[in-house]
């Protein structure tokens, strides 16, 4: 019976390993919801342990129940290895349907293995459309009042507006007669732009365009008599005529001729920028409005603010104390900024209540908002419910797209939200990219708007739909004040109700209108949305609290360096320190009294010695926020008074910030806080480990700066003023980010942004969704095609390349137009160059080189699309190829010498003509490549290279054969290097070298980001050279992978540097994961272990040191090894062919 046993054992133990089919996805997605694709593709994994697995053949099911009983389409039985982006062949699929589907595969060891995996998709609208929503936005019209807020022509205005004014720098500008943002007036009392005498400057806001007029004032008050001086302003309206007196003269009179004034809201607005900056302070504010009744006129005050109350009638500003009374100064950080009464000044809500009129089997909402929106139902927020109950919340919805173009509408399941009978349904809508700062005016200023369609499916096969229209309900009148990308969001907790249940009251909710300023297309959301992301939440590593300054320092209370509750006491501040730059928001618990206003700050750094010399902005140990510019990047939170403490969250803006500074009104306990990381949920499952700590804190800092900038869009920063899309730092950094995460889906996404804002002479934006700056600049509008080349090496994704193929050839067009100074090829713009270089390097050059770079992709692209050597892909690849090579040609007439060497002589010179193979000769060649690494020797193997060279620096030293240089520039901590910035204490990568240094502090405030992610493009070199993981073009997605670790072989290890001595690589490719490490071992052998998902192959180079040394695999000559199918020795390199499968090779001196 043992005997038996063993034996049974023994036959177990050879038995093959099974294999398994795991992670399908569709579109690069797992399980997406609410697609408007009509042919979609289907991806999956072939799992095996065992060497030598290979797909034979696949058979796809696709049917509209889970078990897949009910077939719409199935594949057959298909004779392939394909496993990646397979598409759907079967009838056109309905809208608003979830399929199922399901793989089975055949392979060469262990025959058929089906999945078992939940998969599925949704359809989104398609045909279906809109069922007649409309877009709808916010009034100030009660729901019962017989004005149409559809009509233009509104009751005259009868009102008379008084205040205190106090004119202290340029203009003092009132708002009154708002009906919203783009319908207001401003009569500004002017001091600025006429030379010799102060004006009543008008500005009359119509539907967002701006009709302004002026009167001259000289006659009545001279600049000094107005500036720095309280009067008394008034502005009366009546019977069409505004009058306008200062101190009680009448200095202006203006006839509304087409009554587009009527009684409103009020508001102020100062200004700083184009040398201008308007301040003002007000007081004594007192609104009158009057009414005919009976033929008698009867005075009604409907407002009346004096600031002596700890909260005013209006949002924003600062009160300062003048004497003894209060004020509201205006003071803009940057831009336009202005200040509303409460009542307008909220976030619009929209509600609807409906009957779900029989038992649902199904429902789905599909909405979007021109703004940043959230969406309720019967009270609780819609997110998707997961398998496990849980639900996952999109944040910052719909998302940043170029809403002239395009905006995006997602999905959710309500199912479960949902009740027979009376149901509501809520959405609320800030400013988000549509009319807020970081648009620069690029669509308009209009008001925000939503639309939703809710289908209701009923178990007897019958369906409703419920649309916005005229009957929804909106007010400004709720918790959430204020919400900006830039500037933070205020919620005054006091104000929240249950205005998105049934029943609620809404005798004070006002009309809808319809808003018309969306003339793109509205399209499904298909891609990684913005969440929260758990997993990376930080909890704060100290607590400091502090009571004002003292000799330059702040003078600090108290210390807790664990996560604790904190007592802070009105006029103290609290400083919590994150311990990593992050990017997202803070969630809290507080306890305190009701109408108690706790103001949260937050920055990236601590100022160090609170010397202006040095850039700090405050006292030693305070934040730092001199660097976010104009953005406030500020969260106000007012207390409800919940005796059990309340929780909260922002969910209408984002910030940059390692440190969260909170001070409050009065005296508050804050229970807890952490730090939530917001980000588009990219699939990450990379590592990178190595044997140095200062490698892998590098590592982490491109991962950080990665996951805080890819929020909707490839960000250049996160925390300033800016956030923009800028498609330089894009294209330098994506391969890079290619193996951090899984990012095709976020790049089709983003490409779809880039042809949106693609010019009509075919120049590309320098940012994308386009806001603010210019087209066509070398480096940067050549993202259009750097970028979709990346990801479909990286994923073996040819549709982005089918969808960008017109809009690049658009683009070569622009740049064959592009002639003059005698010459025919000089590539895109030059306003960039070799941006924030140590070493300058002419612009045009780059120009001419990213030329040549573009003309020989579109050559490959054009390659990869071509179906037989006849078509037109493959004509116009050979015409490609023929441009480059006239490109190169003179481009060695314009920048080669007689010699052979390069007329330009920076390091970014020598890097961007070898790596676009632009020398005359092979001689000529190697002659630059020796300049260049003398040039970064003598330099004390230091880079001089800006955003362009850094971000080849490495790949193309170790691409001819100098990865001893390039490991000599890793691991050089003098600056400007990599670990310089890590000395000084970065955990994100910096917009520069030295934006803080011990030694001089802060650098300029104009460009100094403390995450930005460009020069984190050295971590495409670890992946690709350290750990030797690289993609072979001509089977691109890693189907065939080329292995070429290069392990730390230096004979002279530079003053100051260490040895690299291990090396852990992981990447999870389409096809599984790919694992690739090597160590040096003390006998002078290098070990490896390599993994190859099954399905694929690859090719691995071993460095050999010398002739005598020896290749074995599990302690025996490699070349026996199973799964080995060949190995070559050339160049001092054995070069094996390798099934899939996990390898253990040893590289030793031979006996």
């Amino acid at each position: 019976m043992a005997r038996t046993t063993l034996l049974l054992l023994s036959i177990l133990f050879l038995l093959p390993v099974n294999a398994s089919v795991k992670k399908l996805q569709v579109e690069y997605l797992t399980n997406p919801i609410g697609l408007d694709i009509t042919v979609p593709r289907f991806s999956w994994q072939l799992e095996s342990a065992e060497r030598g697995v290979k797909q034979i053949a696949y058979q796809i099911t696709v049917a509209t129940d889970a078990a897949c009983s009910n077939t719409v389409w199935t594949s057959g039985k298909v004779a392939s290895d394909k496993s990646l982006n397979i598409c759907y062949a079967g009838p056109a699929l309905a809208p608003s349907t979830r399929y199922y589907w399901k793989v089975t595969v055949w392979n060469n060891k262990t025959g058929e293995e089906a999945s078992t995996e939940k998969a599925f998709f949704e359809t989104g609208l398609l045909s279906d459309g809109w069922s007649g929503a409309q877009w709808i936005k916010a009034t100030q019209i009660n729901k019962n009042s017989k004005i149409n807020p559809e009509d233009k022509k509104q009751a005259k205005a009868r009102m008379l507006l008084e205040m205190d004014v106090t004119l202290t720098s340029g203009n003092a500008s009132v708002l009154f007669g708002a009906r919203d943002a783009s319908n207001v007036f401003m009569w500004s009392v002017n001091t600025l732009d006429n030379e010799k005498e102060p004006l009543i400057r008008r500005h009359i806001y119509e539907g967002g365009r701006l009709q302004s007029s002026d009167t001259p004032i000289g006659k009545f008050f001279s600049k000094s008599d107005l500036l720095n001086k309280e009067h008394h302003l008034a502005i009366e309206a009546k019977e069409g005529v505004i009058k306008t007196s200062i101190d009680g003269v009448l200095v202006d009179t203006y006839t509304d001729t087409d009554s587009k004034l009527s009684n409103g809201y009020i508001g102020f607005r100062a200004f700083r920028g184009n040398n201008t900056n308007e301040t003002a302070m007000f007081d004594n504010i007192v609104l009158t409005e009057y009414e005919l009744k009976d033929g008698k006129e009867e005075a009604k005050v409907v407002l009346k603010e004096d600031f002596e109350k700890p909260q005013s009638l209006f949002e924003g500003g600062e009160i300062v104390s003048v004497g003894n009374n209060h004020k509201l100064n205006m003071v803009s950080g940057s831009g336009d900024y202005r200040v509303l009464q409460g009542a307008m000044s909220g976030v619009p809500m929209f509600r609807k209540e409906f009957k779900a009129k029989k038992k649902i089997a199904s429902a789905r909402i599909y909405s979007s908002a021109l703004g940043v929106y959230d969406l309720f139902i019967n009270g609780q927020r819609v997110g998707n419910k997961l398998e496990d109950g849980s639900i996952r919340y999109d944040e910052l919805k719909p998302e940043w797209t170029d809403f002239s173009k395009t905006a995006h509408y997602l999905t959710y399941d309500i199912t479960h939200l949902l009740q027979k009978g009376t149901n509501a349904v809520g959405a609320q809508v800030s400013s988000g990219w549509w009319n807020s700062d970081v648009c620069h005016g690029e669509y308009g200023g209009h008001e925000v708007g939503f639309i939703a369609k809710i289908l209701l499916k009923y178990t007897d096969a019958t369906s409703e739909t419920v649309v916005t229209d005229l009957s929804w309900l909106s007010s400004m009148d709720g918790a959430i004040r204020m919400g900006d990308i830039y500037h933070g969001e205020t919620y005054d907790a006091r104000k929240e109700s249950a205005w998105t249940k049934p029943g609620y009251n809404t005798a004070n909710w006002n009309k809808t209108a319809v808003n018309p300023h969306f003339k793109g297309e509205l399209i499904a959301f298909a891609g990684p949305t913005v969440q929260v992301r758990p997993h990376l939440n930080r909890t704060p590593l100290s607590t400091t609290i502090y009571r004002g300054e003292k000799d330059g320092k702040i003078n600090v209370l108290s210390v807790t360096d664990k996560p604790a509750p904190i007592r802070l006491k009105k006029g103290e501040t609290a400083i919590y320190n994150l311990g990593q730059n992050m990017v997202g928001w803070v969630r809290f618990k507080v306890k305190g009294t009701s109408g108690t206003e706790m103001k949260l700050r937050f920055g990236e750094m601590l100022n160090d010695t609170g010397d202006k010399s040095r850039g700090d902005d405050g006292p030693a140990g305070s934040i730092y926020t001199a660097n976010l510019r104009s953005a406030k990047a500020t969260l106000k939170y007012i207390l409800k008074g919940s005796k059990e403490g309340e929780s909260f969250h922002p969910s209408m803006t984002f910030f940059g910030f390692q440190y969260c500074e909170i001070t409050a009104s009065e005296d508050i306990e804050v229970l807890s806080l952490t730090g939530e990381v917001v980000g588009s949920a990219t699939e990450e499952g990379a590592s990178f480990v190595t044997s140095s700590s200062s490698i892998n804190q590098l590592y982490s800092n491109v991962m950080w700066g990665q996951r805080g900038n890819y929020l909707s869009i490839p960000t250049d920063c996160p925390q300033r003023d800016e956030r923009l899309g800028w498609t330089g730092d894009t294209q330098v950094f994506c391969r890079a980010a290619s193996y951090n995460a899984n990012v095709s889906a976020f790049f089709e996404k983003w490409m779809r942004d880039m042809r949106d804002g693609q010019r009509s002479d075919g120049a590309y934006p320098d940012v994308a969704p386009h806001s603010w700056v210019g087209y066509g600049q070398a480096a940067w509008a050549d993202a259009g095609i750097i970028v979709p080349w990346t990801i479909y090496l990286m994923y073996d994704n040819k549709k982005i390349l089918q969808d960008n193929y017109a809009s690049m050839e658009k683009y070569m067009e622009f740049l064959s137009h592009q002639k003059g100074d005698g010459y025919n090829y000089n590539g895109a713009g030059t306003n960039y160059g070799d941006w924030l270089s140590y070493e300058d390097t002419e612009r045009r050059f780059v120009s001419v080189c990213y030329y040549a770079y573009t003309a020989q992709l579109m050559a490959k692209i054009s390659e990869a699309l071509k179906t037989d050597d006849c078509d037109a892909y493959a004509a116009k690849a050979k015409a490609y190829r023929n441009l480059a090579q006239e490109i190169k040609e003179e481009f060695q007439t314009r920048y080669v010498d007689a010699d052979g060497d390069l007329k330009q002589k920076s390091q970014t010179a020598y890097l961007l003509a070898l790596k676009q193979d632009l020398f005359p000769t092979e001689e000529a060649r190697k002659k630059g490549l020796e300049t260049l690494t003398r040039k970064i020797a003598g330099n004390g193997n230091r880079l001089s290279t800006g955003f362009v060279g850094t971000a080849i620096l490495n790949q193309t030293l170790s691409q001819f054969g100098e990865s001893d240089t390039a490991y000599n520039l890793l691991l050089q901590r003098g600056n400007p290097s990599w670990l310089y910035s890590i000395d000084q204490g970065a955990t994100t990568i910096w917009e520069r070298w030295d934006s803080y240094t011990k030694e001089k502090g802060f650098g300029p405030v104009s460009m100094n980001s403390f995450n930005h992610y460009s020069y984190g493009a050295v971590s495409e070199w670890m992946y690709r050279t350290m750990g030797g993981i690289d993609i072979d073009e001509t089977r691109p997605g890693f189907k065939h992978i080329v292995l070429q670790p290069v392990p730390d072989n230096r004979t002279e290890i530079p003053a100051g540097q260490e040895r690299i001595n291990w090396v852990n690589a992981s990447f999870p490719s389409c096809y599984g994961d790919i694992k690739s490490s090597w160590k040096k071992e003390n006998d002078g052998a290098v070990s490896y272990q390599i993994s190859i998902p099954a399905n694929t192959t690859a090719t691995l180079h071993l460095q050999l040191p010398t002739l005598d040394y020896v290749v074995e695999e599990s302690g025996k000559a490699a070349v026996k090894a199973e799964g080995v199918s060949s190995i070559t020795f050339m160049n001092g390199k054995a070069v094996l062919e390798l099934q899939s499968g996990s390898y253990q090779f040893v590289v030793k001196k031979g006996k």
